[in-house]
């Protein structure tokens, strides 16, 4: 990829060059032939005295493209302007990436194959179907060799093999907090009786807890989100339909 593949508003990975009084230069992660420049009034969302108290050489920061001059290879770049939460799923991506890239090396070392010749064949694949190969991996990992077809047949017990060794299964965790009120004369009961037939799986790890004026709040743990989420799609449509027209019910996912 190069500066024609740069897109403003596109988020980057950027590691800090150099340091000047008006700013700081950057190589990107993702274009490893291409530098990027970070004026000082886009360092930080604040006035800044001293530069360095914002930033050092090596640091790895998330960016956002500002501007793109073909012409003059200049490609400006904002930190200020890229949100907490695209911060966060940046760096997460990328680290992800790295990862997945440190995998398949040693699969190509290990094989004795042409590491981007082995790439090309497994990661598009996987693309068309999960969100990241991370994803896929971890299916691999909790699932068995067989679990992603998109990998070549080939490939998928020394690779199971290198991901067992290398990733630990991680677990994940969504809260609800839910306010009901039922309005009848044995409307507690009937909540408590609703809460003890909520549907489960054996997937996932589930807790209800009451914290006082109609405010209950369920934990949803499990090693894969996607269990998660097709349990509580369940327990939310289950907790609706059965409170209807009888009271009123509002959900809400806690970040």
């Amino acid at each position: 990829m190069g500066l024609d593949d740069v897109r403003p508003k596109e988020l980057l990975i950027c590691k800090i060059d150099k340091i000047h009084p008006y700013g700081v230069t950057v190589s990107l992660e993702e274009y490893p032939d291409l530098q990027g420049f970070v004026p000082l009034s886009q360092i930080a969302n604040r006035w800044i005295k001293n530069i360095r108290n914002f930033v050092r050489v090596g640091q790895i920061k998330v960016g956002i493209v500002l501007s793109v001059n073909r012409e003059r290879r200049q490609i400006d770049i904002s930190f200020s302007r890229v949100s907490p939460i695209d911060d966060r799923k940046k760096m997460i991506s990328w680290r992800e990436t790295k990862r997945s890239q440190q995998l398949l090396g040693r699969l190509a070392k290990e094989l004795k194959v042409n590491s981007e010749t082995l790439w090309n064949e497994i990661v598009p694949p996987i693309l068309e179907k999960y969100d990241s190969v991370t994803d896929a991996f971890k299916e691999m990992l909790e699932l068995g060799p067989t679990a992603v077809k998109e990998v070549p047949e080939k490939y998928r017990i020394p690779l199971a093999e290198i991901i067992k060794k290398s990733m630990a299964p991680t677990r994940r965790e969504v809260i609800e907090n839910i306010e009901m009120q039922i309005c009848s004369g044995n409307g507690l009961m009937e909540i408590k009786d609703l809460f003890a037939n909520i549907p489960s799986s054996t997937d996932v790890e589930q807790t209800v807890s009451y914290s006082g004026g109609g405010k209950y709040q369920i934990k949803f743990d499990a090693n894969n989100y996607k269990k998660i989420e097709k349990l509580l799609k369940e327990v939310n449509d289950y907790l609706v339909s059965k409170v209807g027209k009888k009271g009123t019910i509002n959900i809400k996912r806690k970040e």
